[in-house]
């Protein structure tokens, strides 16, 4: 199961346990599994494992960029920390999830990291071990010195000179002035540790959900907690190996004790629990019939698990996935048995729905009368009898309306994602591949000389006499039906999230036009204003230049590689998330230089999208529109003095509103891409300034 381990120390120059110095070099390699030397004395370090460490460096975005060269940062470090006894890094060791798949394990670690170290200015060079697939943990070694903005080392501190009432400096015992040290930042701060350790289980909780497991940690003492089982410790790799080898282990053995304590008090709160529920479902004025009782009774022993709406809801996303496993793993074992398994649990799950929907129909009922049952969905009554229940009160209209559009959100997204993969990448192109299927079914019809209202003896004749067209049409149809409910439901999805977010927009909106209102949101975080001109950034100048930087790669595979570990949040296969981007950078254009620029204007969003639903005219005719933009502040400004201030661009989202609303024909957009490329062709002949 999974547990709660973060532990922290401070690595010094000095290592009191040996005596002896320390290098951060050899700290860094034990760590990451990388061969290292360190310059100060020509020592190399490297640590041989059996497996090899997973290891990565993340950095705020001021820092200089040789802090991604392991080796350079640590003897950057190594020279900066001059003292013999000087503080050279923050470490941490943070067990993961056993339960996560290593994909999962990574990304949460890195997501931590992130927000928990570099968001406050550090260097974080993290190394995942997995050399017991039991214990996966990971180590990250932190700077103590915080980078100016500039990229250059800044102080870890002051002194603040203490003097007494009449002013004057007070001297210490060797006769010279006292003082105290102010910390420039948080880091050591006992307050902060927590706040990190809080963060772990919470980010780590988030994931476990995610993954659709019921697994949970805490950073609370089991005492705080309320619990009465014992917190087991961290074995660590050392105490694994001498049990491996028949040697004893205090560590491992203390856990054994604590594992046999823990079992007993599980065995005496399960009796508690059955005690407690029995006594809850007395209170509720909703009544479960002898029948009922037993029938769920069963069914929770077939689970083994508690029965209610939340953990069944939650059995059958993971049966879900296990099945879609199953089904599409060509080396499964005794595949039959466990779709088998899968199908009884599925039934299961059906018939206890079943049995808490109709102990709902008769509390809303009794309590809310004036509902009608007809218009509400099965898991809609379940909640709203669910909510009542825990708050103890029946809810009032506006809460229920809330209620209710939340649970018809989250059953289209959950429809949507069993349909197609990507909403984003099918949402613009789906008008145009319902007309063209649409032809095709036409087209495939009038060969066959039948259609939707022709008797059945004709379509089996026309099936016998071209067969191979009979079977195309019917998977026409087929595709053209799916196609069609899922712009039904993207469209529904669609309205709730307008209706949530842009209330005040009265206008019809088409399919397009709300998705550029919903990436807005999701991009900015904020609702977008249609009547205003767009002036808020997701993004400061320094992230601008990096995210150009990893988009001058000209493997997608590595730009998508490389902002998933600096820029986890930004959605390289959405490309309407990078046309926003585009014109942020755009907006900002004055403080980016000719190189950035120039990356710029080569980035494709269609290139990016991994779909071909995702190529669209908006996103292809509002690109060509920013890099014209771009184009003209390259002719507009005097080329021996750089971009001209007074050109800066304050906006665009009007002009890429109008784009995907305007009609424009093929000739007229390839016309509008030639204009580009004669214009890139003299900028490049014309350009001779400096670059900013």
């Amino acid at each position: 199961m999974a547990i709660y381990h973060f532990s922290g120390q401070v690595l010094s120059k000095y290592n009191r346990e040996t005596g002896k110095p320390r290098s951060p070099l050899a700290s860094a390699a034990y760590r990451s599994g990388d061969k290292l030397t360190d310059e100060s004395n020509g020592l190399t370090f490297f640590y041989k494992r059996e497996v090899e460490p997973v290891a990565h460096i993340l950095a705020p975005d001021h820092a200089p960029s040789w802090v991604y060269e392991r080796e350079r940062l640590w003897n950057e470090v190594n020279t900066i920390e001059k003292n013999i006894n000087s503080q050279f890094a923050r470490e941490f060791n943070i067990a993961l999830p056993v339960e996560l798949s290593h994909e999962e394990q990574e990304e949460l670690a890195l997501e931590f990291c992130q927000e928990a170290f570099v968001e406050k200015g550090m260097v974080a060079d993290i190394a995942i071990h997995r050399d017991d697939e039991n214990n996966p943990h990971f180590h990250v070694m932190c700077t103590v010195r915080p980078f100016e903005e500039n990229g250059s080392w800044g102080f870890k501190g002051r002194r603040e000179y203490l003097k007494d009432k009449n002013g004057e400096f007070i001297k210490d015992k060797n006769g010279k002035r006292a003082f105290r040290k102010i910390n420039s930042t948080d880091w050591g701060d006992k307050e902060v540790f927590n706040q990190w350790r809080k963060l772990w289980s919470d980010k780590a909780n988030s994931f476990l959900e995610k993954a659709g497991i019921d697994e949970r940690i805490s950073h609370l003492s089991n005492e705080d907690r309320g619990l009465e089982t014992i917190p087991q410790i961290h074995e660590g790799y050392v105490a694994r190996k001498m049990e491996s080898e028949g040697k004893k282990s205090d560590r491992v053995e203390y856990n054994r004790a604590v594992k046999k304590y823990n079992s007993k008090v599980a065995e005496l709160n399960v009796y508690k629990k059955k005690k407690q529920h029995i006594q809850y479902q007395n209170k509720f004025v909703r009544k479960l019939s002898p029948t009922e009782k037993k029938e769920l009774a069963k069914v929770a022993k077939q689970l083994k698990m508690f029965v209610n709406f939340e953990s069944l809801n939650t059995r059958r996303q993971q049966l879900q996935k296990w099945e879609k496993k199953v089904t599409f793993n060509k080396f499964e074992n005794d595949k039959e048995r466990k779709l088998s398994t899968i199908s009884d649990q599925k039934e299961a799950i059906s018939q206890a729905l079943e049995i808490l929907e109709r102990e709902s129909d008769r509390f809303i009922n009794t309590n809310y009368p004036d509902l009608d049952l007809t218009k509400m969905s099965q898991d809609v009554k379940i909640t709203l009898t669910d909510r009542s229940i825990d708050l103890g009160r029946l809810l009032a209209a506006d809460e229920i309306d809330e209620l209710l559009n939340d649970r018809k959100i989250d059953k289209l997204n959950e429809q949507i994602t069993n349909v197609i993969e990507n909403r984003f990448t099918f949402v613009m192109a789906a008008d145009k591949e319902l007309s063209k299927m649409i032809g095709v079914k036409n087209l495939l019809e009038k060969r066959l000389g039948i259609n939707s209202e022709s008797p059945i003896n004709k379509i089996k004749e026309a099936a016998f006499h071209n067969p191979s067209d009979y079977e195309l049409l019917k998977k026409t149809i087929i595709a053209l039906e799916k196609l069609d409910h899922s712009k039904q439901l993207i469209t529904e999805l669609y309205d709730l999230e307008i209706n949530k977010h842009y209330s005040d927009i009265k206008r019809p909106l088409t399919l397009e036009q709300k998705e550029i209102l919903l990436v807005g949101l999701e991009y900015f975080g904020d609702p977008i204003q249609l009547d205003k001109p767009l002036d808020k950034f997701r993004y400061t100048t320094i992230e601008q230049r990096r995210i150009l930087e990893i988009f001058s790669s000209v493997s997608p595979y590595v730009v998508r590689n490389d902002m998933k570990k600096r820029f986890p949040d930004f959605k390289v296969d959405n490309p309407r998330f990078i046309v926003f981007f585009k014109d942020e950078c755009l907006r900002n254009i004055d403080n980016l230089s000719e190189e950035d620029i120039k990356i710029l204007q080569k980035i494709d969003p269609e290139q990016m999208a991994q779909s071909e639903f995702s190529k669209t005219d908006f996103v292809r005719s509002t690109n060509y529109e920013i890099n014209r933009l771009l184009n003209n502040e390259f002719e507009r400004h005097d080329h021996s003095s750089g971009l001209n201030p007074s050109g800066v661009i304050t906006g665009t989202f009007n002009q890429m509103f109008e784009e995907a609303i305007r009609d424009r024909s093929f000739d007229s957009k390839r016309q509008f891409e030639e204009d580009l490329k004669s214009k890139s062709k003299k900028m490049r002949r014309g350009r001779s300034g400096p670059s900013l």
